[in-house]
């Protein structure tokens, strides 16, 4: 069952400069098919303005994996007719309020945009399965595939030709492009940090042992004694579940990460859209230059298009980037028109 728990943080103007109600029905179905909305409805809350200045809709929505498995999600709905549909996935165990500045920034440049918790990270804590036994492979192949079927959905909701569609991935969320099914249907992406991070990738051999202290002792030694990796094991960040933290802990001792796993059905060949793929300079713990290199390979095979990007916070006039800056409103106000102007440049059907 797909539902729909609340419409939040809402303000839409008319022409007259009026306030007016956007239909929570009409929302939702343009990014759910017509068979779940009767159920979905059901479970609508409750409804309230947002701060002022918001002028789109956003909405909560129970989307249902291919296993069953049900996981929130937010849609933000900009007040004029979207040009584009964004995903926006997130890193590692990162809840998707995180990113809730850069999706209403998007849908200032006329996007409609989803983002989503995976199954046992924020509001999706309470999935049907197990805790421990949730992994990284569920959030790549399960989780994100549900949120690109309403992708697909949006994008052939309105009247006329079907919108073009644009992939955001956070760290975990932007690697998870290269073992998507169904990634011939997205024009474009935008990889933030995102990486193929095996530990002798890193450039200097302190950091190569930290590496592999990380991934071949930190992360099974929390497993065996704490049942899963907490938040504060790795700087922040939500609880990792016990079979995702064994799967970053398996890939990230195998030289393609998880490209060299027999068992990871690998799609990064079949890419035809354009990708950026950012290295960000002072990113030295979770992504430096060179594993994000080992992304860009994985599609080298792809008709498509993966070209490595670069920014530091020189170029930005900031003193720090870092894995998890780019999506903070005081850095990301510098750099998500970059992000966006670059990618839209590449592929201008993004601009309707």
């Amino acid at each position: 069952m797909h539902a729909v728990r609340r419409l939040v943080k809402h303000r839409q103007t008319g022409d007259d400069g009026t306030m007016t109600s956007t239909n929570t029905q009409d929302i939702a179905s343009r990014w759910l098919p017509a068979a779940n909305m009767t159920p979905a409805m059901q479970h609508l809350t409750q409804a309230f303005e947002a701060p002022p200045g918001q002028s789109h809709a956003e909405l909560d929505l129970c989307l249902t994996a291919q296993d069953g498995t049900q996981l929130w999600a937010t849609v933000f709905e900009p007040h004029t007719p979207a040009r584009a549909v964004a995903l926006v996935a997130p890193a590692t165990a990162v809840p998707r309020h995180y990113y809730r500045a850069f999706a209403r920034w998007l849908c200032t440049r006329g996007y409609a945009v989803i983002t989503l918790d995976y199954r046992g990270i924020g509001e999706s804590r309470l999935a049907a399965q197990p805790a421990h036994s949730i992994s990284m492979r569920d959030w790549m192949q399960q989780d994100l595939q549900a949120a690109l079927a309403a992708v697909q959905h949006r994008a052939r909701a309105d009247d006329g030709a079907p919108l073009a569609t644009l992939w955001v991935g956070h760290s975990l969320g932007g690697h998870a492009l290269a073992q998507c099914q169904g990634l011939e249907a997205i024009d474009a992406a935008i990889g933030v940090a995102a990486q193929l991070p095996f530990w002798r990738l890193w450039p200097r051999w302190h950091q190569r042992l930290g590496a592999l202290f990380f991934f071949g002792f930190w992360l099974p030694l929390c497993v065996r004694l704490l049942g899963g990796l907490p938040g504060w094991a790795i700087g922040g960040g939500e609880d990792l579940p016990a079979a995702a933290a064994r799967d970053w802990s398996r890939w990230g001792l195998m030289p393609g990460y998880f490209t060299s796993d027999p068992t990871v059905e690998i799609t990064a060949h079949r890419w035809t859209g354009t990708a950026h793929l950012w290295a960000i300079s002072d990113d030295k713990v979770f992504g430096p230059r060179r594993v994000v290199e080992a992304l860009q390979q994985a599609f080298a095979s792809a008709p498509g298009v993966a070209e490595l990007r670069h920014v530091t916070p020189a170029d930005l006039g900031v003193p720090r980037i870092g894995h998890f800056g780019p999506f903070r409103r005081q850095i990301g106000e510098r750099l998500w028109p970059r992000l966006l102007d670059e990618i839209e440049m590449a592929v201008p059907q993004l601009k309707g």
